[in-house]
């Protein structure tokens, strides 16, 4: 009994799976955790956190600081200590996640595989090379904002707007004009090119729509107008609508 005990606590923990992008889930070897197996929300968040961090791990003033700004730091730790036992039981595992040395580390001795690292590194190369299939490929992997249920946490904040910003330029890269003013409404670029795919093919109705979609777009996010490049664009759709003769 001792001895199978002894096996099992140096036994490598099986292959963590976090999904950040686009909601929230986490697999222990392919075996999805049920979301009513987290306890509390700050054990989730605890997980989220230390998933999005270097090497899975930071410091234990550190997490309570993000976590629990508004505690002193008696407080802030005692919520740590109730948070990590939590991620333990969604977890399974007594060292799914462990508080040492003043630093918190989640899944210390097994294989962590977190979808926002994936996606990062399909972007940088791909941006690098900028190869069509390889941006179209990076695009694929962005499955959502991070966190979408985690919008009024400022710790998130600054990672979400940066995971944005790398897919709106992967869009620009990949030519994917109609997807990139669908996400971006503001966007005049993206939609001077649709303006100018339509006309090109002579269907000015649809270059005009283009054109409406971002003036409104303009006027009510930002309360100003289409540039002149713009505007001038929108000239040349509409000259062939022109009524030939008196309405």
């Amino acid at each position: 009994m001792v001895l199978s005990r002894a096996i099992e606590a140096s036994e490598p923990a099986p292959a963590l799976e976090v999904r950040l992008l686009g909601g929230f889930s986490v697999s222990v070897s392919g075996a999805e955790v049920a979301a009513d197996c987290w306890p509390s929300l700050r054990s989730a968040q605890l997980v989220q956190l230390l998933s999005l961090a270097p090497q899975r791990r930071m410091t234990r003033d550190h997490v309570v600081d993000t976590l629990w700004p508004q505690l002193d730091p008696d407080a802030g730790a005692a919520n740590l200590r109730k948070a990590a036992h939590h991620a333990r039981q969604a977890l399974g595992r007594h060292d799914g996640l462990v508080l040492h040395g003043g630093e918190v580390v989640l899944w210390a001795h097994g294989r962590v595989a977190v979808d926002v690292d994936r996606f990062e590194q399909l972007a940088q190369a791909a941006l690098a090379s900028g190869e069509l299939g390889a941006c179209t490929q990076a695009v694929d992997a962005y499955t959502g904002d991070l966190l979408p249920g985690s919008t009024y946490e400022a710790w998130a904040e600054p990672a979400r707007e940066r995971l944005h910003a790398r897919f709106m330029a992967l869009l620009r890269a990949s030519a994917q004009w109609e997807r990139l003013a669908r996400v971006e409404p503001t966007d005049e670029p993206a939609h001077r090119e649709l303006m100018a795919r339509e006309l090109a093919t002579g269907n000015r109705a649809a270059a005009v729509r283009w054109y409406a979609h971002l003036r409104e777009a303009l006027e009510r996010e930002l309360g100003v107008a289409p540039d002149r490049d713009t505007e001038a664009l929108y000239e040349q759709c509409v000259a062939g609508l022109q009524p030939a003769g008196p309405a």
